[in-house]
């Protein structure tokens, strides 16, 4: 892709629905505009696929020459997207900042073996870059075994369904910001989330999230029922982030990755989103990368993103009906139209009914 100039103008296009499994979306609704070095783990990704096109993702920096995403977004139908169809740029929080002068490349992609498409379990892949991210660009450290347990402690201990409940997950992303998933954002927008029980989201989900397959997911929601917030179509693969209180002080602030955008029912419905718990699959990174993650140091942060005021982010969104947009089961067509006419891209997505 020569001459790689991403100067996007956001047009607003109709999502076909359909109605069928969980399908990919990445987005953020009843978010706040981020500072340009708050969340520096934050990637954007183009993906390309031959003769259909070039689709957006979001993306999360845990070495410096490492990023993880969703599989999802990798795949398009029976189509797998090369490495060198794939452009990452860290650092940056507008659009407007990605040119071909500081994309950077990927030397290899690897798509889990164990993703499952049709149910989206295993929904991870690694990117490993030619050269590293930028300065500019900080690796954020995934939970440990022990904060996985104490984050899922406290999702099940403060967790009231339907009620109020505290905001202790963090998402980011490039992507939609209307219900109907009609139009991204040029600048990166983020907002809190609360963590649900696993029992309660496989209950809700059915047979969407069983039982069997929570120890792979993480599920959020908004903080209130009144306050519209949630990941959509754009975001997918982007980071799912907890503040450990035991680290706060911390330079990190004690933020570490917990999850990367997978699907949900279509955008800020009455169901949770879903999460790949990124976990379980450490050793797995680890294998891939010559152990890229043991060498992570705790990144000097200068900005507490939970500390951020987002007393009115959602708030003046128009609570969704539970007849809701439910998504499609195919690639990305929330459209992005490109200045200069060079190509046009889409947002992947994974999120709808099971």
């Amino acid at each position: 892709m020569a001459r790689y100039i991403v100067l996007l103008l956001l047009c607003y296009i109709s999502l076909p629905v359909f109605a069928s499994s969980p399908v990919a979306s990445p987005r953020i609704i009843g978010g706040v505009t981020s500072q340009n070095d708050e969340l520096p783990w934050q990637v954007y990704l183009n993906i390309s696929f031959p003769n259909d096109g070039t689709y957006v993702c979001g993306g999360v920096l845990v070495a410096q020459d490492v990023v993880l995403t969703a599989a999802h977004c990798l795949q398009n139908g029976g189509l797998i997207a090369d490495a060198a169809d794939i452009k990452v740029w860290g650092g940056i929080s507008s659009i407007f900042s990605a040119t071909s002068r500081n994309a950077l490349s990927v030397s290899s992609r690897i798509i889990n073996t164990n993703y499952n498409a049709s149910r989206f379990s295993n929904d991870i892949a690694v990117l490993k870059l030619r050269s590293p991210a930028p300065d500019s660009a900080k690796p954020i450290l995934i939970a440990t075994q022990d904060q996985q347990e104490r984050a899922d402690l406290a999702f099940r201990t403060n967790y009231t369904q339907g009620g109020n409940n505290p905001a202790n997950l963090l998402v980011s992303g490039w992507g939609s910001t209307s219900v109907n998933g009609s139009s991204g954002s040029s600048s990166l927008q983020q907002t809190l989330l609360t963590g649900v029980p696993d029992n309660i989201c496989s209950n809700q989900w059915g047979a969407g999230v069983t039982d069997g397959e929570a120890n792979i997911f993480v599920c959020a929601i908004s903080p209130s029922p009144l306050v519209v917030r949630d990941s959509c179509f754009g975001d997918s693969g982007g980071p799912l982030v907890w503040q450990d209180p035991l680290r706060a002080s911390d330079p990190d602030f004690g933020l570490r990755l917990l999850g990367l955008v997978s699907f949900g029912d279509g955008c800020a419905s009455s169901l949770p989103g879903v999460y790949t718990e990124v976990l379980p699959f450490v050793g797995w990174i680890n294998g891939l990368t010559t152990n890229s993650l043991l060498a992570v140091s705790t990144p000097a942060l200068s900005i507490d993103p939970f500390a951020k005021d987002y007393s009115n982010a959602g708030t003046d969104i128009a609570v969704p009906s539970t007849d809701n947009i439910s998504g499609s089961d195919g690639g990305g067509s929330v459209g992005i139209l490109v200045i200069l006419g060079l190509f046009s891209l889409a947002m992947k997505r994974s999120r709808a009914a099971v």
